[in-house]
């Protein structure tokens, strides 16, 4: 029994290091290959402690390959846009201006009542008064209501508000973001208009860039303050 005890406190301070070695995002909301790095860690962290004829080093060094493995995973999805889309999916629209888009809800496996359901979560019980609800990539629902379904504020009870959505994503880390595009509306060409209006040659300076339903695009460069 002392021996499991030791094993035991031993894995923990080490699977500890471990996970906030990995990133926050271990003990936040995970993406698919997260989820399954932790069912693998508490796996190979369970065998020395159920069975002490097991070597620790026999859990250790397979831990510490799976952390490694999962660095390198996460930087390659920052650098491969295509390599996250195709594991990590991307963020779908399934509410565009009150409209339901059953393809989207047939894809993602998900049934009219459950998205009714998140919707009454969030406090919004009719479709009509969502501008946009967006499945994310963690499985979570996003939900952006319309104008009119807003609450009034100082600038609402002064004018009529400007519809301006949600912005899209067009420029990422130096490069050109294809869900962002198609979403918005926007061609490559119209992006490099953009850059060229704003001083830029090339999306390699630009760390983000973003457009909302309204037209109005948000630059953030990579080594110098934002500009919009």
């Amino acid at each position: 029994m002392t021996a499991i005890i030791i094993r035991l406190i031993l894995v923990y301070f080490f699977l500890t290091v471990i996970v906030r070695f990995m990133g926050k995002r271990q003990i936040g909301e995970m993406q698919m290959s997260e989820l399954i790095t932790a069912f693998m860690l508490s796996e190979l962290a369970a065998m020395p402690i159920t069975d002490t004829g097991i070597p620790l080093l026999y859990s250790v060094i397979p831990i510490l390959l799976l952390a490694v493995l999962e660095i390198f995973t996460s930087f390659a999805f920052l650098r491969c846009g295509w390599l996250a889309r195709l594991v990590a999916g991307v963020p779908q629209v399934v509410i565009h201006n009150g409209v339901i888009d059953r393809r989207i809800l047939l894809s993602s496996r998900m049934t009219l009542a459950e998205l009714m359901g998140e919707l009454r979560l969030k406090g919004y019980p009719d479709p009509t008064d969502i501008a946009y609800a967006i499945l994310e990539e963690n499985g979570k629902l996003s939900v952006i209501p319309s104008k009119a379904a807003q609450p009034p504020d100082a600038k609402t009870l002064a004018r009529v508000p400007k519809e301006t959505g949600i912005c899209h994503t067009l420029i990422a880390d130096g490069l050109l973001s294809q869900p962002g595009l198609l979403l918005s509306g926007h061609t490559p060409d119209d992006v490099q208009h953009v850059l060229v209006s704003n001083g830029y040659h090339s999306a390699d300076e630009i760390f983000l860039l973003t457009v909302d339903d309204a037209g109005t695009f948000q630059i953030y460069p990579k080594n110098t303050k934002n500009k919009s």
